[in-house]
């Protein structure tokens, strides 16, 4: 074959070449351009929010629970204060589709108690024998709030919690408002309880739930439990830090709800190292068992 045929075809096979490769990156190109509109266009119709809420402050809480800058409530545990940070946090969407808010609320905007088991069939009884014992327990007018009954197995008793109905209402108005979708008004005991569940054994235990209040002090959710049953529920705060008085603060709770001391407990929370002196985690070992808490709350 001619010299000048075979340059001719390696010409014509390195063009062939180029010409593939200009090919395939364009149309890598294009790809990539079409899979970042689509995602634009997701983010656009779908998001999630989920804010925690106590009475100091609220803030929006990342994928892994980490909370971002926290909005201070104007007026410590007042309701309205409570709904304008949420009005503040909450995002108000661009665009209509799918959008949630899901809110975790904590200390002093929730209260929790045991109730024993009753062959009830619906949850709208156990809801009724939840204000009953809420008016009994001495909280006050029951009329004023929203209760929550968690479903447990058959034969087992149900922590419920009650929250005030204003706070509530208004989280649903500012929802309809926006066109958001409630995702959930949770306690925060309930839902710590619930992510440790495969964590926690059960028999004669303690669960308590940390909820910070200041650089030095926490708010301490205590529910006792004894073979499978919740028995008793108090909360009380624990002044100073937490590693030194944790275990003077379950000993008041044992008292006060009238339990023999629990075989173990387990206490869902963050400890800082500022908090810690030496020996407190000695202190503390033993049938203490600490859950890191599902969310870090900046103060």
């Amino acid at each position: 074959m001619p010299q000048w045929l075979n340059q001719s075809r390696s010409l014509m096979d390195r063009a062939a070449v180029s010409g593939r490769r200009w090919r395939e990156m364009v149309a890598r190109s294009l790809m990539a351009r079409r899979l970042a509109l689509a995602g634009s266009r997701a983010s656009a119709w779908h998001s999630r929010v989920e804010l925690w809420l106590d009475g100091e402050r609220g803030c929006a809480l990342d994928t892994s629970g980490v909370g971002e800058k926290a909005l201070p409530l104007a007026s410590s545990g007042d309701v309205g204060a409570a709904l304008a940070v949420v009005e503040a946090l909450a995002p108000t969407p661009a665009k209509r589709g799918l959008h949630t808010l899901r809110v975790i609320v904590g200390a002093p905007f929730v209260c929790y108690f045991p109730l024993s088991w009753r062959p009830i069939p619906t949850p709208e009884d156990w809801v009724a024998q939840a204000r009953t014992q809420f008016a009994r327990g001495g909280f006050g007018n029951p009329g004023g709030w929203r209760f929550v009954v968690p479903d447990a197995a058959w034969g087992q008793s149900r922590l419920a919690a009650a929250m005030p109905e204003a706070l509530c209402a208004g989280i649903e108005r500012l929802c309809a408002t926006r066109k958001l979708r409630i995702a959930g008004i949770e306690p925060g005991y309930v839902c710590a309880c619930r992510d440790y569940a495969a964590r926690i054994e059960d028999g004669r235990i303690a669960v308590v739930e940390l909820e910070d209040i200041a650089a030095e002090g926490a708010i301490a959710h205590c529910g006792f439990r004894a073979a499978g049953q919740w028995t008793a529920f108090v909360t009380l705060p624990v002044a100073g830090p937490v590693l030194a008085h944790i275990d003077d603060a379950m000993r008041d709770a044992t008292m006060l709800c009238g339990v023999e001391a629990p075989e173990r407990t387990y206490v869902i929370g963050t400890v800082r190292e500022a908090r810690a002196e030496p020996g407190d985690a000695d202190d503390t070992a033993g049938m203490m068992h600490w859950l890191p808490t599902p969310w870090e709350i900046p103060r």
